[in-house]
């Protein structure tokens, strides 16, 4: 982290611990922006040259428009890819070849409040909401790829009536109030301002966070499940998609190591493993692949 940066971060810091006694309220919105303002991200100069082979559109979704993209004839079953926190599309680049060779029409779009699409603030409720969205504005999605937190909100989407054939996730959290904790920690808040932030996300979206949790959400998950997850993730720990993988019915686990959170989108190994479990060609589709380790059930 640049100096810059991190005496930015401490005096955010300061302002937290001092607000949270004299100004509860104050530090307690202070903490929702920033806790539902997603970082800009470092788009490589070649993003451009990703998407001069799509068809290039916008999906609205609450007064916003979210920039989308698709490959492929217009009438073959869809694949839509979801980045996740932080992220972009073209980061999803990766699985659509692979895709497009198996007949599919892959989707792609960006988050709300991500890269091309409109907004300064979301949380997981409106990446579940945009992921509806955009299935049903294509229509015929019969697959989904995602990453990271739009993991969570697939599950979200799923228990809520979306249906699909088959679901990947990659480096999916599963632990929302353990992801609020670790964030608190790093900017210095105390777990009294991490309540009243938590209580002032969820009076702004409508729900609890509880709802999320993936052990209310299983008996709803219908779709046939791939979590694919690296042991050495820094960003969201193993142990949550392997929790998650437990927890929904029937899924399958594979795991990697030296990917980390992001490189592991990049990995053709991993793109093969994610199309070939979509296309049924096997239950975990790595089994081929030496760099990764022998899939097996997570019991």
């Amino acid at each position: 982290m640049h100096l810059a940066q991190e005496l930015h971060r401490i005096s955010t810091n300061v302002r937290f611990l001092t607000g949270s006694l004299l100004l509860p309220e104050y530090a307690a919105a202070l903490a929702e922006r920033l806790f539902l303002t997603p970082p800009a991200p470092r788009l490589p100069q070649s993003t451009f040259f990703d998407f001069l082979d799509a068809h290039a559109g916008f999906v609205e979704f609450r007064g916003r428009h979210l920039a989308a993209w698709r490959w492929g004839p217009p009438d073959a079953p869809a694949v839509l890819l979801a980045h996740g926190w932080g992220g972009y599309a073209a980061q999803m680049r990766g699985f659509v070849p692979l895709l497009l060779a198996q007949g599919y029409r892959v989707l792609a779009y960006d988050q709300p409040a991500h890269g091309l699409s409109e907004g300064k603030l979301t949380g997981l409720p409106d990446f579940a909401g945009a992921l509806e969205a955009v299935a049903a504005h294509h229509g015929g999605v019969r697959h989904v790829i995602t990453h990271s937190l739009a993991g969570a909100a697939v599950a979200m989407a799923i228990s809520r009536g979306l249906r699909l054939k088959s679901a990947v996730l990659v480096s999916p959290p599963s632990d929302l109030v353990g992801y609020s904790r670790r964030f608190a920690r790093w900017y210095w808040m105390p777990e009294p301002l991490r309540r009243a932030m938590q209580a002032a996300i969820e009076e702004r979206f409508g729900v609890r966070w509880y709802e999320f949790e993936i052990q209310r959400l299983a008996p709803r998950l219908n779709a046939p499940a791939l979590v694919i997850h690296d042991h050495r993730d820094a960003v969201v720990p193993w142990k949550q998609g392997a929790a998650l993988a437990r927890a929904w019915p029937g899924a399958r686990l594979l795991s990697t190591v030296g990917l980390g959170h992001g490189r592991i989108l990049e990995n053709d190994a991993v793109a093969r493993a994610a199309a070939d479990f979509i296309s049924g060609k096997s239950d975990v589709a790595g089994l081929a692949a030496p760099a990764l380790p022998h899939p097996a059930p997570v019991y």
